[in-house]
């Protein structure tokens, strides 16, 4: 697997990426990351929350190898928005 294949699940399943930067002391993410159970503020830290249960995070931290983003991508499943283009839910998240 190499960056391109990631990229393209991301890209053909309307994944998100939203990026939490620490390096000016933002209080909103630290809070963030205490609500998601990472109570030192250790980064790094990553959070996928599948549009089918938002509630319900596959959380990682360390290093990640490409393999463990691209399976916990796809275990989260493609949002809601690439979902009703290809014929599935229709509720938009």
């Amino acid at each position: 697997m190499n960056v391109a294949e990631t990229k393209g699940f991301i890209e053909q399943n309307g994944i998100v990426a939203i990026k939490a930067d620490k390096a000016h002391g933002a209080e909103e993410v630290n809070a963030l990351l205490e609500k998601l159970g990472n109570i030192s503020g250790a980064i790094p830290f990553y959070a996928i929350f599948p549009a089918s249960d938002p509630t319900r995070p596959i959380l990682m931290d360390g290093l990640l190898t490409k393999r463990k983003v691209l399976d916990a991508l796809k275990r989260a499943g493609p949002s809601q928005v690439a979902n009703e283009a290809s014929g599935g839910a229709t509720a938009m998240r």
